[in-house]
């Protein structure tokens, strides 16, 4: 059907007028458009002679188009022609005739047939052999303009014998009576599709609108019914006819024929339901748990209701195995170890915090905590989103390849680590910050000096004593001691106060000793300058310093200007005696000279007095305002360079002046000074009580600390390089300052090594905040609810331990253990802790296979070997290891047992208390090694892996010997001496007990077969009573024993036709051997047991007949050879 414009660029043929035109009487007629047929090729070719033309908006058209009104048109005589009628009558209508013109004829046009032409004259029409009529504007034509009327007859009578012969040359039908079929299968689609209803496409659009404020998507809901209804109907195959048995064989051949494809029908809808069980357990994600873990992310506390499951779409149902949207079934290992664990998971906030939920019971296509493990070698690629992204802004590169050195210092590490983790288990004392600065010491890197000032500053800042054997001596700090004032949700709490001030005391006590440490050495290297002479105390050492300093004029930029005392320089020699932290000697010094410093200045000595006394370094009230007005005065009326600067800085320590301006002028300063002017000019104080000009606490001194590192510590920041600043100076300034969060995520973008290990320590002592390892988030460094940033400690730990888990499972045990260390973190936090510290040792233990190491070995009596992982157990969260090691290790057996390693899962069933599950295990390799046929080589075990020569060193003569079993049968009977006594046989399957026992004697003629012991396999097969080998030709048992079939355990009776095969060979075979024999001595008993061989086989033929379709077709060949011999 033609549209309003006709059938633009349209090939194929239409039947329809135009706007107004009406359907044409013959069948050859063309639908003209309003602006006729552009580009269109016409497929009749057969000259159209008579008919009638369909009027349109201007009647009958002559020449077509507007070639009826004069212009162009043709001067030949047109013959009846059938046209659709259009709007302007036959616009590109087919015709016979030679084209007439139009007003842009024939541009570009060519037809088979001479065509009329139309309003724009046919443009980019299909290719054509014949000549084009000109047109009236500026047209071009190949032929001439005019033609005579017997010229066109002419070219008409060849142009049909041409066609004629085109026809004949392919086979055509040439008569013009019959009709020809020339459509395509467009055409056919098309005209198929008028066959059926007509479509209204003037639906109504308020439903829409109404649909759409009901929150449902129409185009969604159209699209979906479209697909239901689109999709092939389900059409049953048609039944078969029943062939009717003419005879017994035919009879026997349709049933077996018939059992047969019952049995692959059977087998393949339960492929098909274990196929659906495999995704269902493996693939399906826990709904509910996400739920959980979304709700906890945005802060949501869920109902009581919601969590026992008893209403919601993603609610857990009251049956979890059956699984379905909103909850998956867990894995079958979850599923054994939850069924056999009892209350492990019951709930979220006591017990393992959820452990079987959210622990155990997580999906398979969640993140691993871990992580994969790496090959040694390939460098370390930034596993945190924030990281990654600071890497490629400052394009440092943080994925060198590891080298010996920082293999070396990585085990080093790992041991200072096992020590911590064995310390911890005697509750003994351990200076983690001093054996981490030691390792870092000793590996030589660039950056350790200043990592290892970090770490002195972190012992200043926690008081920890190298020296302290006992905690009762109360002379180092403890495990987790500042982490509940540290995590304080109330930043003005006592607690939290009074650990900001130990950040400031101890930040400044380590500055200061640095400093001291510094003046000595310079001192070391210019005695003469330093002259230092007398009693080596404090003060005769900070004055030989000062003296030194003069001499390379390092004062100040005049010495002119300095006062003196003596030959001293009196007020440098107060300062630096108070930056080296000994106030009370300055104290002294001041007034040893009290006569002198009653002249150079009366108060000063007053204010030094009170400000060492004072444990707090604070000045009275009174003392307070006269020192700041003194001060003022003096900073405003006093000439330019008159007032030793050194003075000047005194009194702003001491006196806490001008707090808007926290640096000396004057005063040469390093970097290390500045910030310790920081630690000292700051104060914790009540700021409801003081005055805004007094208030500059830690916070504000962090926040200058920040800028300072924004500033010059960053590898784009201009001077950066000028200062000689490195990274490992700036961690020391954020360590000082108490940033611990910010320090860990600096240190980790350059030595991740070092990043770790800093963080475990800080960590130790409580002194970081860690985020929640079940939020998801990416980056190493966060921010919480009230902006305070927090650490992934979980992450980073578990990711760290991909460098050396393959080769060292042991130090992996000791980090992962360390995950636990937030378990008293309050709310959920702390439990959620103590889930991925327990999911992380689940995954090392599953991806390692060191399960003799981890979870635990047996000697040769049976007795259970403590593993790794059961020997922290008291640092993991848990006081009794047996519900949390049975749980694991019965779901590290389900994985063995499912990737075949059998070894494996003996061992894991066998410490999880499974007696049962290690003799199906065994009966299951022991059925599989006899289903191999004869001649061949059985599938070796993979046998347990060893331990280490240190462990076996630590346990000699307890190591159990399942490290060299590869034979099934050797496995058995190991296992089975082991099982003798009854604590073990009660937990065992009489079935399986009696199974496993034939399987052995199985295993045994099986042997004997392959070895020609003929008699005394048949023997042991008698002794099995699954064949009826003594029958004698009795029928009732022979009965007996094809009933028993049926009551078999499986892997007995999966090697139930290899015995038959073995009957029928020994029978056939000793047969042979008696018939064969020249000397067999009594000639009657020979025959006696060739004979009753032949009943043993004619017994068996019985016992095959009575278990219908049981056995292969070979077993039934083998008993009819064996009886026509």
């Amino acid at each position: 059907m033609s549209s309003l414009f006709g059938n633009l660029n349209n090939t194929n043929k239409s039947d329809y007028g135009g706007l107004f035109g009406q359907k044409p009487a013959a069948p050859a007629a063309t639908g003209g458009g309003l602006f006729g047929s552009l580009g269109t090729s016409t497929a009749t070719s057969q000259p159209a002679t008579t008919g009638t033309t369909s009027g349109g908006l201007f009647g009958q058209s002559l020449g077509g188009g507007l070639g009826g009104l004069g212009l162009g048109g043709s001067t030949q005589p047109q013959q009846p022609s059938t046209t659709g009628g259009g709007l302007f009558g036959g616009l590109g209508a087919a015709t016979s005739q030679p084209a007439g013109g139009s007003v842009f004829g024939g541009l570009g046009t060519s037809t088979q047939q001479a065509n009329a032409t139309n309003m724009f004259g046919g443009m980019n029409a299909g290719s054509t052999s014949q000549p084009q009529q000109s047109s009236g504007l500026g047209a071009s034509s190949t032929g001439p303009l005019q033609q005579s009327q017997p010229a066109g007859q002419n070219n008409a009578y060849f142009d049909a014998i041409l066609e004629r012969s085109r026809k004949r040359a392919h086979a055509e039908a040439i008569s013009e009576d019959l009709p020809q079929l020339q459509l395509g299968l467009g055409d056919l689609r098309q005209r198929i599709k008028r066959l059926g209803p007509s479509k209204n496409d003037r639906a109504d659009g308020r439903a829409h609108y109404l649909l759409a404020a009901s929150g449902v998507d129409p185009g969604a809901m159209v699209r979906d019914l479209n697909a239901f209804t689109s999709a092939p109907a389900r059409t049953d195959r048609p039944q078969a006819p029943e062939v009717q048995d003419t005879d017994v064989e035919s009879y026997l051949a349709n049933l077996q024929t018939q059992t047969t494809l019952s049995m692959i029908s059977d087998g393949l809808s339960r492929s098909v339901r274990d196929f659906d069980a495999f995704l269902e357990d493996n693939v399906t994600m826990e709904w509910d748990a996400q739920r959980k873990r979304i709700y906890q992310h945005f802060g949501i506390r869920p109902k009581e209701s919601a969590l026992s499951g008893a209403t919601g779409s993603f609610a857990a149902t009251a049956n979890d195995s059956q699984g379905g949207f909103g909850r998956s079934r867990r894995t079958k290992a979850a599923a054994l170890a939850g069924s056999r664990a009892g209350g492990i998971g019951g709930g979220s906030g006591s017990g393992f915090g959820g452990f079987g939920e959210s622990g155990f019971g997580k999906s398979s296509m969640q993140k691993s905590i871990i992580g994969a493990a790496g090959p040694i070698g390939t460098g370390h690629q930034p596993l945190f989103a924030d990281v990654e992204k600071q890497l490629e802004a400052t394009g440092v590169n943080a994925a060198a390849p590891h080298d010996r050195f920082q293999r070396e210092k990585q085990n080093k590490y790992a041991e200072k680590v096992q020590l911590l983790n064995l310390a911890r288990l005697e509750r003994e004392p351990f200076p983690i910050s001093k054996q981490f600065s030691d390792v870092v010491q000793a590996s030589g890197d660039q950056h350790g000096p200043d990592l290892i000032k970090a770490y002195r500053s972190l012992i200043s800042i926690v008081g920890e004593d190298p020296e302290a054997k006992s905690f009762s001596e109360n002379r180092t700090a403890r495990e987790r001691q500042f982490a509940e004032a540290y995590n304080s949700d109330s930043q003005s709490s006592p607690t939290s106060q009074e650990l900001r001030k130990q950040i400031l005391r101890g930040g400044a006590r380590c500055l200061e000793n640095l400093a001291f440490e510094k003046m000595e050495d310079m001192i070391t290297k210019n005695p003469r300058d330093a002259n230092l002479g007398g009693v080596p105390n404090v003060i005769n050492k900070v004055k030989a310093y000062v003296r030194v300093m003069a001499v390379k004029k390092s004062l100040g930029q005049d010495n002119d200007d300095l006062q003196m005392l003596g030959d001293d320089y009196v007020w440098a020699l107060i300062y630096y005696l108070l930056r080296t932290g000994h106030v009370a000697e300055a104290d002294l010094y001041v007034a040893q000279n009290s006569v002198v410093f009653r002249a150079i200045d009366r108060n000063f000595s007053t204010y030094l007095h009170a400000y060492a006394e004072d444990p707090n370094r604070k000045l009275g009230d009174n003392l307070q305002v006269r020192i700041n007005a003194e001060y003022n005065q003096r900073l405003r009326i006093a000439p330019e360079n008159s007032i030793d600067p050194y003075r000047m800085a005194c009194y702003k320590l001491i006196g806490r002046c001008d707090l808007r301006s926290r640096t000396l002028d004057g005063v040469n300063q390093d970097i290390e000074d500045f910030a310790w002017n920081q630690l000292v000019l700051a104060r914790e104080t009540n700021k409801v009580d003081s005055m805004a000009s007094e208030v500059y606490d830690l916070t504000q001194a962090q926040q200058t600390i920040r800028e300072i590192g924004n500033r010059y510590f960053s590898p784009a920041a201009a001077g950066g390089a000028n200062i000689g600043s490195s990274f490992g100076a700036f961690v020391f300034l954020q360590i000082s300052l108490g940033m611990f969060e910010e320090a860990v995520s600096f240190l980790y973008k350059y030595s991740y090594v070092d990043g770790v290990h800093l963080a475990i320590a800080l960590d130790f002592y409580g002194l970081l905040r860690v985020s929640d390892p079940t939020n998801g988030n990416q980056d190493l460094l966060s921010r919480t609810t009230t902006n305070l940033p927090q650490i992934s400690f979980a992450r980073m730990v578990g990711l760290y331990t991909r460098d050396f888990r393959a080769a060292n499972v042991s130090a992996a045990v000791d980090y992962l253990v360390l995950i636990c260390l937030n378990k008293d973190l309050r709310g959920q936090a702390g439990a959620n802790y103590t889930m991925t510290c327990h999911e992380s040792l689940r995954e090392l233990a599953l991806e390692s296979r060191e399960f003799a190491l981890l979870l635990g070995d047996m000697r040769s009596d049976g007795q259970r070997i403590n593993g790794l992982i059961e020997d922290r157990v008291r640092l993991i969260g848990l006081q009794d290891a047996g519900e949390f090691m049975r749980t694991i290790t019965l779901q590290a057996a389900s994985v063995a047992d499912d990737n075949g390693r059998t070894t494996d899962a003996v061992l894991l069933y066998h410490l999880a208390t499974e007696y049962d599950s290690v003799i199906t295990t065994i009966n299951r390799a022991l059925s599989e090694a006899i289903a191999t046929p004869l001649g061949q080589e059985p599938t070796k075990l993979q046998p347990l892996k060893a331990r280490s020569v240190a462990d076996q060193q630590n346990i000699q003569g307890t190591e159990s010997s399942l490290t060299s079993i590869d034979d099934p049968f050797i496995l058995s009977e190991k296992m089975s001496r082991i099982y003798t006594g009854q604590m073990y046989r009660s937990k065992i399957k009489i079935q399986n007990q009696e199974a496993c026992v034939a399987l052995q004697t199985m295993y045994q003629a099986k042997n004997m077969v392959e070895n020609g012991r003929w008699t005394d396999a048949l023997d042991l097969m008698k002794s099995l009573d699954i064949l009826p080998l003594a029958s004698r030709g009795d029928p009732s048992i022979i009965r007996s024993c094809a009933t028993k079939f049926s009551s078999l355990p499986q892997p007995v009776a999966h090697n139930v036709p290899n015995l038959l095969m073995w009957s029928i060979m020994c029978c056939k075979n000793q047969r042979l051997i008696l018939q064969n024999s020249q000397f067999g001595g009594n000639e009657g008993t020979r025959q006696a047991m060739i004979a009753e061989f032949k009943q043993t086989n004619m017994d068996l033929t019985t016992y095959t007949s009575q278990l219908r379709y049981r056995f292969p077709a070979h077993i039934h060949e083998a008993l009819a050879r064996a009886q026509s011999e």
